[in-house]
């Protein structure tokens, strides 16, 4: 363990290459999707006040929150609003789970063919979760049919062809020298797992690491992958670092875990849930620590914990990411948090000092603008 900090402990001191600067990830935008058009809007993000919405005027282009705004929609009751939405969603994003609600609709309105000719888009479009497909009310109507059973086992291929996508299309590389630990990172749901290691991977390899970066099980979007449940999540991660571990021919490396935007929730939430000290160090940049999903963190404990964020990010993301550093103060944890010019919700402009100061806080070396 003190050899790792002490490989990091140089980021104190060497430059950064140009390289590490460039193909920041795109912005997150907007928090995590229900799949259920039953469910209650993502935890986290700004109540939807339907009434007063006028998004379909406003210009909204992000698929993700024109879902999110759907799932309002749908629990104030106004389904042809939350159609409209969901078809803006599905045309812009080609979210699985747009398709999926409105598939939902569809089977409410007692329109079987139509509901079913929507499940064939979403398993098309890569929607996994067999779960919903056999406990969502709205659906009722449709698993009596027999051509259900054909969504079901589409839905379960999705899902094994995730899950071995995990290592099979993630970024995994070695050091030239003996490799003193893993870095692992998680991206975001606009992103990959290219995007997230490049601005880490000169630095990172230059200084003994593993650059691990696995691919999200679950496809969200077009071209886009997200992490699932914690559990889904979990076992993605434990994946990432057996693979990694197995190319450093070394299965005691020690585990930096970061996670960008949404993927820094994500790595927030897997590690709390783990038995203390499993990771060296976990990290998050732009995205904040949801104490809903952990309430017990038991496994930060004797981590070394890394927040950044913007400090010109949305209103919302800056009081989740305010609040979730406060949650993990008041259990007795105590974070190294730096704070960025710019509004990106993900790695900021200046990805050099981003990537220079979270390796730092797991050197234990304070960012200088760290509060």
């Amino acid at each position: 363990m003190k050899s790792a900090l002490s490989a990091l402990a140089v980021f104190v001191v060497v430059s950064f290459p140009a390289g590490a600067q460039t193909r920041t990830p795109a912005p997150l935008t907007a928090p995590g999707l229900v799949v259920s058009t039953g469910s209650a809007a993502p935890k986290g993000g700004s109540p939807a006040k339907v009434d007063d919405v006028r998004i379909l005027e406003s210009g909204v282009a992000d698929p993700f929150e024109l879902e999110r705004l759907g799932l309002a929609a749908v629990n104030a009751n106004q389904l042809d609003r939350a159609r409209a939405l969901f078809e803006q969603a599905w045309k812009r994003g080609e979210l699985p789970t747009a398709a999926y609600n409105l598939a939902c609709l569809d089977a409410r309105a007692g329109h079987a063919d139509q509901a079913f000719a929507r499940l064939d888009r979403a398993i098309a479009a890569g929607f996994d979760d067999g779960v919903s497909l056999e406990k969502d009310p709205d659906l009722a109507s449709l698993r009596v049919q027999p051509r259900f059973a054909s969504i079901v086992s589409g839905a379960a291929r999705n899902r094994a062809a995730g899950d071995a996508a995990v290592v099979k299309e993630g970024v995994f590389l070695l050091p030239t020298e003996k490799a003193l630990a893993v870095l692992l990172l998680i991206h975001d749901k606009e992103s990959d797992p290219f995007t997230v290691s490049s601005p880490f991977t000169d630095v990172a390899l230059s200084h003994h690491l593993v650059v691990a970066a696995p691919r999200g099980p679950g496809r969200s979007a077009k071209r886009r992958f997200g992490w699932g449940s914690a559990e889904r999540a979990e076992k993605a991660i434990d994946a990432a670092v057996a693979a990694a571990r197995a190319k450093a021919h070394d299965q005691k490396l020690p585990v930096f875990l970061v996670g960008v935007g949404r993927g820094g929730t994500e790595v927030l939430r897997v590690a709390a849930r783990k038995p203390a000290g499993t990771f060296a160090g976990a990290g998050s940049i732009g995205g904040p620590f949801d104490p809903g999903t952990s309430p017990n963190p038991a496994g930060l404990r004797g981590t070394r914990l890394f927040l950044g964020y913007s400090r010109d990010a949305a209103p919302a993301e800056l009081a989740a990411v305010r609040r979730g550093i406060e949650v993990l103060r008041q259990q007795g944890l105590r974070p190294v948090v730096a704070e960025w010019p710019g509004a990106s919700s993900g790695i900021p402009k200046d990805a050099g000092r981003a990537v220079k100061e979270t390796l730092d806080a797991f050197a234990g070396i304070a960012p200088a603008a760290a509060r």
